[in-house]
């Protein structure tokens, strides 16, 4: 080895003056490398590039950490001696020292239950603690109102119970039977994970976050929304064949299989599950919750709203395979891939010609029955395609107009009036 690094620490790398040696197959030096096996499962090697010694300030480090970890090891046993000597000072009538307690570890006392119950059922009327109450022949806790033989036991019990796991609410019954209590409101449930789950609707705690920025209350929550953002479905529908991400979306869709057993109170409509008729009924009362930022529409459903925004969505991210064609929405997709397979299965029964599509046919309809509804709001000259009407809006009145919109709008506002009639009358 290098004369260089004779002196140089194998861990800090620093130059000592005063220091141990290793691999020298002597007490000092196996008790180091025992050390650091037991407290980090690390394991040195003799090797010749690297420095054979440790410097005295690490060698301290490490004495602390094993003792921190022996400390750890016998908590059980130290925490039986603690015991047996606050009884005996509560014996001796003696208070409790500070410097005492920091030297408890080295007191000889031999834990005895009996002998702490005795002196606990002597003096109990004189020195009851603030977590307890002598309650029918032994110790009351007043947080979850149970009931054990000595102080020693109710010690424990606080510790293990209600310090250590720092639960919140207020805990009833036992083994089976035990119930957590919210303090907020009157839910209850048997797991005090659940109930802390549950608190933090009322804290506004949110301790999990996606990348996205949105947070959640619970991890099961934030990795079912994560898989939102990946391509990738993990459940078919039998029946279908359509693919889903969450296991709840495709129980609510195989309702879509099933005949209708909810029916509305108003129109006698059947659907086919309580979301469904539950959605309708918004639809009777105008309940409007989703509103679109771009232009203000709102909306019954967010899967209105979601085709909606597509509309303000420039980006096209649905892809033709064939010719490389893009699109915002997959509807659109599949009546363009018509135009490769040739599929016009809309004929008109006057002169046979076939479209794409359903609309088309209407449209092309007008020509035989020299129909136009589509009139000017302002000089009442009537249109057979509602393009026709925008550009006579446009370049004789100078007025941006889109039937489209205007159709949406009275439709809307139709459907509020019938409703406020049905209502009244």
């Amino acid at each position: 080895m290098d004369t260089k690094i004779m002196n140089v620490c194998r861990v800090c790398f620093h130059k000592f003056n005063e220091g141990t040696r290793l691999f020298l197959r002597n007490k000092a030096s196996e008790e180091i490398l025992n050390k650091l096996f037991v407290c980090f499962q690390v394991l040195l090697k003799n090797d010749g590039d690297l420095p054979h010694a440790m410097c005295k300030l690490c060698i301290e480090k490490l004495n602390e950490a094993h003792n921190f970890r022996n400390m750890c090891i016998t908590i059980n046993e130290r925490f039986q001696e603690y015991i047996s000597h606050e009884f005996k000072k509560h014996q001796k009538n003696i208070p409790l020292e500070t410097n005492e307690l920091t030297n408890y570890e080295d007191s000889q006392y031999s834990f005895s239950g009996s002998a702490c119950k005795d002196a606990i059922e002597k003096e109990h009327s004189v020195n009851r603690t603030k977590e307890s109450t002598f309650y029918k022949g032994g110790f009351k806790c007043k947080i979850c109102n149970k009931v054990l033989k000595s102080m020693s036991s109710l010690l424990k019990h606080n510790i293990s119970m209600h310090e250590k796991r720092k639960r919140v609410g207020r805990v009833t019954g036992f083994g089976s039977e035990r119930r957590y209590h919210c303090t907020s409101c009157s839910y209850t449930t048997p797991h005090s994970q659940t109930l802390t789950n549950h608190m933090r609707r009322h804290n506004g705690e949110r301790p999990y976050s996606c990348e996205c920025g949105k947070t959640f209350t619970q991890s099961s929550s934030l990795a079912a929304h994560r898989k939102t953002h990946s391509n990738t479905t993990y459940f078919t529908c039998s029946v279908c064949g359509k693919q889903f991400k969450h296991a709840f979306t495709l129980k609510n869709h195989l309702n879509v299989h099933e005949r209708g057993n909810f029916s509305c109170s108003i129109c006698q409509k059947v659907l086919k599950s309580k979301q469904s008729l539950r959605t309708h009924m918004q639809r009777h009362y105008n309940i409007c919750n989703y509103n679109c930022e771009d232009c203000g529409n709102t909306f019954v459903t967010s899967a209105e709203l979601l085709n909606h925004r597509k509309k303000h969505n420039v980006e096209k991210k649905v892809e033709c395979h064939l010719c490389g064609y893009k699109t915002n929405s997959k509807k659109n997709l599949i009546i363009h891939l018509k135009r490769h397979t040739g599929n016009k299965a809309y004929k008109c029964e006057l002169c046979q010609v076939s479209f794409y599509t359903h609309s088309d046919l209407r449209r092309h309809r007008r020509v035989h029955t020299r129909e136009k509804p589509f009139s000017c709001p302002t000089c009442s000259q009537r249109f057979t395609h509602s393009p026709s009407l925008n550009k006579h809006m446009q370049t004789v009145h100078g007025v941006d107009y889109k039937w489209g919109d205007m159709k949406w709008k009275q439709t809307k506002y139709f459907k509020v009036a019938v409703k406020k009639d049905a209502f009244v009358a």
